[in-house]
Formats: C-alpha cells, structure tokens, sequence
C-alpha cells in the first residue's frame, strides 16, 4: 500500500521494504534515500514442537506477502546459511499482517513466523526460537523499512527530502536517547498496557537502529540476489542503482547527529 500511494501521488516519501527494489526491476524509478532498520526487526516464533532449524523443512510459515521483508528474511538464513532449499523446504503462505500471522501460528494452521517482540505476549502456545534474528546472521546488513522516493520528485525537490531525512534522523536519535518519553508513545500508539512490555519493545528497536541511516549496498545486494529466481538479472544489477546516499552523506559531513542535545 506504501508503494501505491507513493506512486499515486498520495505521498511523496514512504517505507518501502524489498518491494520498491523489486518495483525498480519492474522499471518504475523508486529510489532509497536511508534504511533506519538495516536489520530485519522481527524475532523467528516457532510452534512449541519445533526444537530448531533441522525441524522447519515441510512446516508451514506465515508471511505477510510474497517479496516483503518476512518473505526476504526467511531466504536468506534458511537458505544460504542453513542449506534450506528455498523451493522444496520452505512452504510460504501470505497472510498479512503480525496478528493474522500470530493467530493462524496459535490455531496450527502455520508452524512459525516472524514477528515483533510485541506479539510473543500473545503466543501462548508459540515460543521463542530466536531472541533475535538478525536475517544475516550478523555479516550483512538487510533492509527493514527504508525511506523511497520517485526519482523524478527526488530531482526536482533535493533540499525537502534533505529537510525530511533530517527530521527523521533527528527522531531516532530522540527515540533512543529519551528512553522514558519513548517507551510512553510506544505505549500509546501500539496499544501496549504493561511497561515491562513497552520496554522491551524499546529495547529491541532502539539497539537495531543507528543514528546515521545510510542505505547499504551490502543489504541491497542480498535482496537483489534473493529476487534472482523471479528477476534473472536482479543478481547482476548494481546494487548502487537502487540507493541514493548523498544526502545522509551530507548530514554525516555536518555533523548532525553529534550536535544534537538530548
């Protein structure tokens, strides 16, 4: 929906996800001006008979739509790091968003998922696999939520999305530096009634977040490789292509961040 409202004209910045890299190899000129979350922010939530990995193969997984980051960030640990064939061992089915993915895994009709920190309050009979799962297992980094924008506006309006990455930039660091302010707005806007849960949902975005955003190759580079089933020459594309990190390269030559005060 992002995407479509981006390329609508609804707005003019949005998160895009591995969908606007796949959107560019469709030919439509969407760029990444920063990743805020160059880690996948969700956590591996397994039926309570799946002891590990070796269990996966032939279970069902729940992911919101094919091409997301859920989709992505199963491919690339079960695949290249577990020696999963993605074809024949991973059964994928779209099912949306983190509720409908929790509520299918606690009536059986999924075996695992990713999910947020958030939701494992509301698995009972779930457990944890992972307390965190990193999509690269550490060595690389993978795109989140990035902010995309249509080349052509990007061109024509260089100084707003200067201006808007700024204020974001500006956010994060907010986010992190004022943890009881934070932990109160998770609250209020993810509808969270207990503070030890708000907490640890601060404590898992905050630490994945760093204060310059950056896009990174290396993450655009893994995603490209992971569409070359569905994109034969996604693999050979440059991963540079698809970023634009001028203007995060300006607020870092300002020094932005280290002259904020919180």
């Amino acid at each position: 929906m992002n995407i479509a409202a981006l390329l609508g004209g609804s707005v003019q910045i949005a998160g895009g996800g591995p969908v606007s890299i796949e959107a560019r190899l469709r030919g439509v000129k969407l760029t990444i001006l920063g990743n805020p979350l160059p880690w996948l922010a969700s956590n591996l939530v397994v039926h309570p008979d799946i002891k590990g990995i070796p269990d996966l193969p032939g279970k069902l997984a729940g992911i919101s739509r094919f091409g997301s980051s859920t989709d992505q960030g199963f491919r690339y640990p079960l695949s290249q790091k577990h020696g999963l064939n993605v074809d024949r061992d991973l059964k994928m089915l779209q099912m949306g968003g983190d509720s409908s993915r929790v509520a299918a895994l606690k009536t059986g009709s999924i075996q695992y998922t990713f999910s947020r920190r958030r939701s494992h309050g509301q698995c009972p009979r779930a457990r944890l696999s992972r307390a965190r799962h990193r999509a690269a297992d550490g060595d690389n980094l993978f795109r989140g939520l990035p902010f995309v924008v249509e080349e052509t506006w990007l061109n024509k309006n260089r100084e707003l999305a200067y201006r808007y990455m700024k204020c974001a930039t500006e956010s994060i660091v907010a986010l992190k530096r004022n943890r009881a302010d934070s932990e109160r707005i998770i609250s209020k806007y993810m509808k969270i009634n207990d503070p030890k849960l708000a907490a640890t949902e601060f404590e898992f975005v905050s630490s994945l977040m760093p204060d310059y955003i950056t896009p990174t190759l290396e993450g655009t580079k893994l995603i490209l490789e992971n569409f070359g089933k569905e994109y034969p020459d996604a693999p050979k594309r440059d991963p540079k292509e698809f970023v634009d990190s001028s203007i995060m390269d300006r607020l870092k030559n300002e020094r932005f961040v280290e002259g904020l005060k919180y």
